[in-house]
């Protein structure tokens, strides 16, 4: 069990440092899924540090990400997306659907939930940074200006990665009948 003199030094770090830490994994990621993953590796270990009685310092949480980040696709670790209903034959999930309220529209779900696995799988195969500038626009909502200045790439090139590539997803969703 840790202390909650231990807790709060890991808050006092985590809120430190966790927008430059995020920023740099996901600059530096190869797949934006691996985000999650390696973001949560390196806390991990800095509270591993921390129960050590070690103290931190916001450089040295960076070099941990650092190493993390590489040690991640080292070992090729794959981020894998499981469904709700990928073990349909499993009780708990049967039993989960059957209390679903009848006032949930299930069809309206699993199509947005579609929609939203078609264009993910789309921008994993298109260049990193259209991934990357997604991800920073549309889940960190950042600004056109702070994409540019993270990936070191200029705003119109920016604008044009993401206006280019939302022109293709919604002429791909009205060729799949959306």
């Amino acid at each position: 069990m840790v202390d909650q003199e231990t807790l709060k030094k890991f808050d006092t770090l985590y809120y430190a440092t966790y927008e430059d830490i995020l920023k740099y994994v996901i600059v530096n990621c190869s797949n934006i899924e691996d985000v999650k993953d390696i973001t949560q590796n390196i806390y991990l270990e800095v509270l591993n540090k921390i129960i050590k009685n070690k103290n931190l310092s916001k450089s040295y949480v960076k070099g941990i990400a650092k190493n993390k980040v590489k040690d991640y696709y080292r070992f090729n670790y794959k981020n894998k997306i499981v469904s709700l209903f990928t073990n349909i034959k499993d009780k708990k999930d049967i039993d989960l659907i059957d209390t679903i309220s009848s006032e949930v529209d299930i069809e309206k779900i699993i199509l947005k939930e579609e929609d939203i696995l078609f264009i993910w799988e789309y921008l994993k195969k298109q260049k990193a940074v259209i991934s990357k500038i997604f991800y920073l626009y549309y889940y960190q909502e950042y600004n056109i200006k702070d994409i540019s200045k993270e990936l070191n790439i200029s705003e119109s090139n920016v604008k044009n990665y993401l206006y280019r590539t939302l022109d293709k997803l919604n002429t791909l969703m009205k060729d799949r009948g959306e």
